[in-house]
């Protein structure tokens, strides 16, 4: 993103823009309490990409590549995009107590 002088925007910047958007659409804070912002983008795009969802990844993408991609140092920040979230979680314990 750019400013009105075609220099890049403070982050500052762009989380006001990215949040005004956010609430103009309608998208208000997640199930955790964390509101719309640059932030849930980046985790969203990550989360994707690891579990092979949406427009970014028809298939999951190698977590070190995600690594990479997101310029992380450390491997076990990316982790956290591989671990179960609690509708995995409710998600697969439904299915083993359905009747089949």
């Amino acid at each position: 993103m750019r400013n009105r002088d075609g220099a890049g925007l403070s982050t500052r910047a762009a989380n006001t823009v990215v949040t005004a958007l956010g609430a103009a659409a309608g998208i208000g804070p997640g199930d955790d309490g964390e509101a719309f912002g640059p932030h849930v983008l980046r985790h969203t795009f990550g989360t994707n990409l690891v579990r092979g969802r949406g427009e970014v990844a028809t298939a999951p993408v190698d977590v070190v590549l995600v690594a990479e991609l997101m310029g992380h140092a450390d491997l076990n920040t990316t982790r956290r995009y591989i671990l179960p979230s609690e509708a995995d979680k409710t998600r697969e314990l439904e299915a083993l107590t359905t009747d089949r």
